[in-house]
């Protein structure tokens, strides 16, 4: 089934939050940045928390001070030793990181880089490599007509192709 990176998200907020409901954290209200449209993630988490106030919006970092400071804080958990230490014995060589990691972080890209499989892909620079495979979108460019006629269906309705036009 279809599952996108904002549901992952959201998802992961609703986790958290409910976490920190069931650990006796008591839990007024909710400052959310978005992902996605602000309004049906603010009404998703209103269904599951019923009893919480809910805020949602884009840039809530620069909004909120406290969604600033719970920004720097995620910021410098990557930092943390123990997280450098986690990605470390997570990392797969050939497939990377488990997919809770977002493999953008510049931490994670370091240890990848340093610990991974490096990868060439052959599409990067077809040009410096004459003898390396068609580039896969070459299969799909459209070829000029070689002399030969366009078929007795689109000749006899006097279709023509939209770039002949």
């Amino acid at each position: 089934s279809k599952y996108n990176l904002n549901e992952l998200s959201h998802d992961t907020a609703m986790g958290l939050v409910q976490f920190a409901l069931d650990s006796g954290v008591r839990v007024a209200e909710l400052l959310v940045d978005t992902v996605g449209p602000a309004e049906p993630y603010a009404a998703k988490l209103r269904l599951r928390f019923p009893g919480l106030g809910v805020t949602v919006c884009p840039r809530a970092d620069s909004s909120f001070p406290v969604v600033s400071a719970a920004s720097i804080c995620a910021k410098d958990l990557h930092q943390d030793p123990k997280t450098k230490e986690w990605l470390r014995r997570s990392l797969e060589p050939v497939f990377g990181f488990p997919q809770l990691v977002r493999f953008s972080w510049g931490t994670a890209k370091e240890l990848l880089r340093g610990g991974g499989v490096p990868v060439t892909w052959v599409d990067e620079d077809p040009e410096s490599d004459p003898t390396a495979p068609p580039s896969l979108l070459s299969y799909f460019a459209r070829t000029p007509p070689q002399g030969r006629p366009p078929h007795r269906f689109f000749q006899e309705r006097r279709l023509h192709p939209m770039d002949d036009l």
